[in-house]
């Protein structure tokens, strides 16, 4: 068996690790460190006045053959309080952490982001599209936080291997690094140099430096196996596998997969979804957050060219089971300033059908230091729908001078489904002017052919589309640091659309005013003016209907951590279905009980007159809309390596008062007369998650999950029935262990 041979090739590859010179405790007391660079003038960039902070920060960097050694000194009188929650890698809650950004090649079309939290917690990122993060990326790198009474520290170790990086074998590198610190109790960022990712440019502003490079190795092999017991088919399942990681050095690097480590131990977020996009969910299995910001090309409407989550997902013979995966492979590399990637994956057959097959390739040509050039192409073959499905893009990214960035991308697509070729094109181009440190506009048009798709291995949101998208923003600082409002934001956005016919789509004007206020706190309020116009979604192919004007009005307000609570409110005021209003508010708190216990709840009703839903063909209904959200989480750390998460979350939807309407030819919503069956929907999920960290990168899971969906006709249940309800649902109710290993 496969398994069975690299798992013994693993035990074999067994060795010493190497003594670095480094050690990574919190304390930079070793003498190297007095050769390390050292980063000083920090400037406070949230709130963005640029002013010097009061509280002192200090960073060094030291290149070593072990890896990039970065150390962070961080002044933290105790007048000021210390936020320290323990949290699961790359969540997000208000702590003292430090950043730490790199850019290997130095050329601004990726970067890698690692956040340690006072408490010791970690958050990784990669980093593309100038300031687009992605926290599925997990790499293996070594931290460690120490502190006393007026500062705390911390000390990174990052490996040579974490990246695919250019030029691998010089004696020396050219690279671009960024670093901040967050004050959890104000939520004051504090960076070197004084960048924000908030703006159109972002790794394009970090700090170039030269530093000595050393060449580094790595085989890790995790094999995996996992048991789970279905309660509700009453059947159980065993599995496994292995994953092998291969870095010969930094410019190869293998990733291959046999009856890949995909265990569900990561809970989607529940959604219930009636319009005519698909929702998108992250990837977080780890052979495909492994070196990945290569794939990651995108198109401006949040669009996803390789859209990891088609590999293994739903089948196509309509079951709505999940596909199977044989064996994946990637590769990441670089051939002198060409960087180059490939992906492959292969699905389990279905019954005498072939499974699907996935690939793409990726190239990335630097030309100078201004203009970097990209081509990807994916292809997908899926024989249960006789349909293959080739996908090819050029990209380009250009900073002709330090106020200016431009992107741009030219795709093309071919469908051949049972003999029959559809072909369809498009492009965009994206530029921001950055005249000044307080000022931002951006113009960006795109043309999507009507016979564009790239969906069958990437995330579209939709075909047929022409836009203008204008924007502009504007800051003002306040000076005075006891001010109660730091900083002020206002942006303005004008997007002015067609389909690929000609018809004209609603014009969109969005108001934006947001305030940073000295305590931490944070508000925002937006107006969204929408004119009249088609919209050629809503009937999936069924005609075009003639929406009217609609309005939205979004406001926010986050509060500082005070007493161990963090609460925000929103509210959405917003029009829908023939424009009658709906109002939505949403109420979040986090309470920090200890640094290893915290809880968050959040939740909130929407009230709607006017919700308008597709049935069939031309046919639609009408409804008044009650729906109800609740969400609690619980994270606990009990111990060093031990980890236990609770996640709940429950939707409900009640629409009555039901009315038929049918769209006709001249795309109009005419009311048939004809009452539409009240309905209700209830939906509900619990994961119970125990990890213990076993060793680096190696865990141990334990996850019971239960849920279920169920919908009523005509005679609704009320909001606490629902919910009564919602704790008996049960079509899914599992156990699941697994235990993968890292060697």
């Amino acid at each position: 068996m496969p398994f069975r041979v690299c798992a013994v090739l693993a035990l074999c590859c067994i060795a010493s690790p190497a003594v670095a010179a480094i050690v990574v405790d919190g304390r930079r007391d070793e003498p190297e460190w007095r050769a390390a660079q050292r980063f000083d003038d920090f400037r406070v960039t949230a709130p963005y006045t640029l002013d010097a902070p009061a509280l002192r920060t200090t960073a060094w960097l030291l290149s070593t053959p072990e890896g990039i050694a970065v150390a962070f000194e961080c002044e933290h009188p105790a007048t000021v309080p210390r936020l320290r929650p323990r949290v699961e890698r790359d969540q997000r809650r208000t702590a003292d952490r430090v950043n730490f950004m790199i850019d290997f090649d130095g050329d601004g079309r990726q970067a890698y982001d690692f956040a340690v939290l006072l408490s010791g917690s970690i958050q990784d990122d990669s980093i593309t599209g100038e300031n687009a993060f992605n926290p599925d990326w997990n790499p293996d790198w070594l931290q460690a936080v120490e502190e006393d009474a007026d500062a705390w520290r911390v000390e990174m170790l990052i490996p040579w291997s974490v990246a695919a990086m250019r030029d691998g074998s010089a004696g020396s590198r050219r690279v671009a690094v960024y670093f901040d610190r967050v004050i959890g109790a104000t939520d004051e960022r504090q960076a070197f140099p004084a960048a924000t990712f908030e703006r159109g440019r972002f790794v394009s502003d970090f700090h170039p430096i030269e530093i000595p490079q050393f060449r580094q190795s790595t085989l890790d092999v995790f094999p995996y196996v996992t048991a789970q017991q279905d309660f509700v088919r009453n059947r159980n399942d065993v599995r496994s596998g292995v994953d092998v990681f291969w870095k010969p050095s930094a410019g190869f690097q293998l990733s291959a997969a046999l009856n890949p480590d995909f265990g569900q131990v990561e809970a989607d977020e529940l959604v219930i979804n009636f319009d005519a996009i698909e929702t998108y969910y992250s990837d977080k299995r780890p052979f495909f957050t492994e070196n990945q910001g290569m794939f990651d090309v995108t198109t401006p409407d949040s669009g996803q060219l390789v859209y990891t989550r088609r590999i293994g997902g739903p089948r196509d013979d309509g079951s709505g089971l999940a596909a199977d995966i044989d064996a994946a492979v990637k590769l990441n590399g670089a051939v002198g300033r060409l960087g180059y990637g490939v992906l492959a994956a292969q699905e389990s057959d279905v019954g005498s059908e072939n499974g699907r097959t996935f690939a793409a390739q990726r190239l990335l040509l630097p030309v100078d230091d201004s203009l970097s050039v990209g081509y990807l192409g994916t292809w997908a073959d899926r024989p249960l729908l006789d349909r293959d499905a080739d996908v090819q893009t050029v990209d380009l990214s250009w900073r002709p001078s330090p106020a200016w960035v431009v992107n741009a991308q030219a795709l093309a697509s071919t469908i051949d489904q049972a003999g029959s070729e559809r072909h369809g094109d498009g492009a965009w181009v994206r530029a921001f002017w950055l005249p000044t440190p307080l000022q931002t506009y951006e113009v960006e048009a795109t043309h999507f052919a009507r016979e564009l798709d790239f969906s069958d291995l990437g995330f579209q949101r939709r075909a047929g589309l022409n836009e203008l998208e204008i924007t502009g923003e504007l800051r003002r600082n306040v000076d005075d640091p006891d001010a109660r409002v730091r900083s002020r934001r206002w942006r303005a956005e004008l997007q002015a659309r067609s389909n690929d016919s000609g018809d004209r789509l609603p014009t969109v004007l969005v108001l934006t005013h947001t305030a940073e206020f000295g305590s931490g706190a944070f508000a925002q309020l937006e107006g969204a003016f929408e004119t009249d116009g088609i919209d050629d979604l809503i009937s999936r192919g069924n005609g075009h209907w003639r929406r009217p004007a609609r309005n939205v009005l979004y406001g926010d307000w986050r509060s500082p951590v005070r007493g161990g609570w963090q609460t925000e409110s929103e509210f959405v005021y917003f029009e829908e279905g023939l424009s009658d209003p709906a109002l939505q508010l949403i109420f979040t708190a986090n309470w920090f009980v200890s640094d290893a216990l915290n809880l968050e709840f959040g939740g909130g009703p929407l009230w709607s007159r006017d919700w308008l839903i597709w049935d069939e063909a031309n046919r639609f209904d009408r409804f008044r809309r009650r729906a109800l959200e609740a969400e609690i989480n619980l994270n606990w750390f009990p111990a060093q390596r031990h980890e236990l998460r609770v996640k709940t979350q429950w939707l409900a939807i009640r629409a009555h008062d039901g009315r038929r309407y049918v769209l006709d030819g001249s795309g109009a919503m005419r009311p048939t007369g004809a009452p539409s069956e009240d309905f209700s929907l209830n939906n509900f999920g619990l994961q119970l998650r125990y990890r213990y960290e076993v060793a680096v990168q190696s865990e141990l899971f334990l996850v019971y999950s239960r849920g279920g969906v169920s919908r009523h006709e005509d005679d609704i249940p009320g909001a606490r029935d629902l919910f009564d309800e919602a704790l008996t649902l049960r079509d899914a109710d599992q156990f699941l262990a697994k235990l993968r290993y890292r060697f």
